[in-house]
């Protein structure tokens, strides 16, 4: 299914249930289904909407996951997909998380032919609540910076101990799949 055309290429190809990077939102999606299931503009660039996807489940009858999402890029006249996003939820079970999420960096590891990049459990208790903490693992070329190449995250999240927490019982795994020019614009500069 994937064939080894040169480094940038292997993430690039991935397909999360028929949404694809570089691809016309318009090739899965109606006009009418874009506007009906928009979330928002992304706060960095109005040029860059979020939408909810709603695969074809009887085209793709084995979907993994509860949610899919999309980035596109409207000022492009093509309109193409530049991130796709898939959630799992898990309840208040990190640890199923982080199983789940190791199953598919071990996955992703082989059709990306990547090393993955495991990093440590991070608190965020300051911005969640007591008790969030969440894990990445990212697969991104060493040269990503010359090469322009696209990148993917495997993230897992817990939202904390508190019932009292708004995201109590919201851990998820999320699969993001990002162009390089959607990533550059998002990640947090030092």
């Amino acid at each position: 299914m994937f064939c080894n055309t040169g480094l940038a290429s292997e993430i690039s190809k991935y397909q999360m249930a028929g949404a694809k990077l570089n691809i016309s939102i318009l090739d899965i999606m109606t006009v009418d289904q874009v506007a009906e299931n928009l979330i928002n503009t992304d706060r960095r660039d109005e040029n860059y909407i979020n939408v909810r996807y709603f695969p074809d489940t009887i085209k793709y009858p084995n979907l993994e996951f509860n949610e899919y999402y999309v980035t596109v890029n409207t000022s492009n006249e093509m309109f193409p997909i530049v991130a796709m996003t898939a959630i799992e939820w898990f309840k208040t079970d990190f640890e199923a998380c982080k199983k789940k999420q190791n199953m598919y960096a071990s996955k992703f590891e082989k059709i990306f032919g990547i090393k993955k990049e495991i990093h440590p459990i991070q608190d965020f208790s300051d911005v969640y609540g007591p008790g969030s903490r969440w894990r990445p693992i990212i697969f991104e070329h060493p040269n990503y910076d010359v090469i322009k190449s696209d990148t993917a995250s495997i993230l897992c999240y817990h939202y904390g101990n508190s019932t009292e927490n708004d995201l109590y019982g919201s851990d998820n795994l999320k699969i993001n799949i990002l162009s390089r020019e959607y990533a550059d614009l998002i990640t947090v500069k030092n």
